[in-house]
């Protein structure tokens, strides 16, 4: 496993989103109500973009069709399409980052 970073810690302010491509994952950072929060940016239902999705509570919806996701575990609340990918927040000097494989 290998550090990827993505984003300094400073830049970390609430409200922050932004989408991440590195290599060939996307991945979506969001700072919302004091979490940090790393899941992949696109729904698995049409590809739409997560990143304009509403927050409420610890649930994501995407903008497009309001399927709502699960930020703690991405579980598709209903159970009508595949759940998100969540990425463990890997913290390493002034960086934050995921683990992945080599």
């Amino acid at each position: 496993m290998r550090f990827l970073p993505l984003e300094k810690l400073i830049n970390l302010t609430e409200g922050y989103r932004r989408t991440l491509k590195v290599d060939a994952l996307e991945v979506l950072l969001i700072h919302e109500s004091g979490q940090l929060h790393i899941i992949q940016s696109r729904c698995p239902h049409r590809g739409q973009s997560l990143e304009a999705g509403e927050i409420e509570g610890n649930t994501l919806y995407c903008p497009w069709h309001n399927f709502g996701f699960d930020l703690g575990n991405g579980a598709h609340e209903g159970g009508l399409c595949e759940g998100i990918k969540v990425y463990q927040p890997v913290y390493e000097n002034n960086l934050v980052g995921i683990l992945v494989d080599d």
